[in-house]
């Protein structure tokens, strides 16, 4: 819509009636009607829900410093017409697929893998698991998700759900904007998956996909992305860059991934929701 017919057209009504402004009777309308979406939107995809949770934003922003994986370009972004200037805003933003809080389809690394346009969206909900694997990775910066912390959680909890999100918390987001979030002087160096415990949730459960607080599915050092080629060769998707899965670890939560359908895209970055 940004062309010079729309941006003349604009700035005259703004000569003639002024900056338009947010009616405060319709902003509430549109609160009580989010609150209302809201309060059904749990139960439209958890059958068992009784009662209306808060929804815990797992996303970090899209910013043009959002440390990126060694190889893609920091994410770049440009002004192209202001209020102020042309009567309305709006920006162009430059970014690879793979940038802040994104999600990894089956196509990134599998050649015939289902790109983003493909997969059902039925695929993009799912219940939360949590693996707390923060107090070792305190000692560990290389620390992996292993098949006994996956037995242990089942121990506890029961089996892991048909079409979960199994989600590492390794406490890693403490560190973005700092070095550590990546490594150091002698490689990159943060928590993933271990290739067996992706094994085990490819060959043992049902879920739709895994998710990390890093950068990585795989753990830092690793070479060879097994866990990437585990997971996205079984169809399934992966989830990296992780925030604030403290406030869901232990309770009951249904994760929501919102992804625009990208055109043949290996992914991209996403919101993702947690509706406690």
């Amino acid at each position: 819509m940004c062309n010079d017919a729309v941006a003349h057209s604009v700035r005259e009504r703004i000569k003639k009636d002024g900056l338009p402004k947010v009616s405060r009777r319709n902003f509430l309308k549109f609160g009580s009607t989010l609150a209302a979406g809201l309060a059904i939107g749990p139960k439209l995809v958890r059958a068992d829900s009784h009662e209306t949770g808060a929804v815990v934003d797992l996303s970090h922003g899209l910013t043009t410093d959002f440390p990126v994986f060694p190889g893609f370009n920091q994410a770049q972004r440009e002004s192209l017409v202001t209020v102020e200037e042309n009567g309305f805003y709006a920006q162009q933003w430059t970014f690879g697929e793979h940038t802040s809080t994104h999600m990894d389809f089956p196509g990134h690394f599998i050649g015939d893998g289902a790109l983003v346009d493909e997969l059902p969206a039925s695929m993009l909900v799912g219940s939360a698991v949590v693996i707390d694997i923060s107090a070792r990775a305190e000692e560990d910066r290389d620390a992996m998700v292993t098949v006994e912390d996956l037995e242990a959680w089942q121990s506890e909890n029961g089996d892991i759900p048909e079409g979960a999100f199994v989600l590492m918390y390794s406490g890693w987001e403490a560190f973005v904007g700092e070095q550590t979030y990546l490594g150091d002087d002698e490689g990159l160096h943060f928590p993933g998956f271990s290739p067996e415990a992706a094994e085990y949730l490819v060959n043992e459960t049902g879920i739709h996909g895994v998710g990390v607080d890093t950068l990585s599915l795989d753990h830092g050092p690793s070479q060879t992305f097994d866990v990437h080629y585990s997971i996205l060769g079984a169809g399934l998707l992966g989830i990296e860059n992780v925030a604030n899965l403290a406030e869901i670890i232990g309770h009951s939560a249904t994760i929501v991934c919102g992804i625009p359908k990208y055109q043949e895209g290996s992914g991209g970055p996403a919101r993702i929701l947690a509706l406690m």
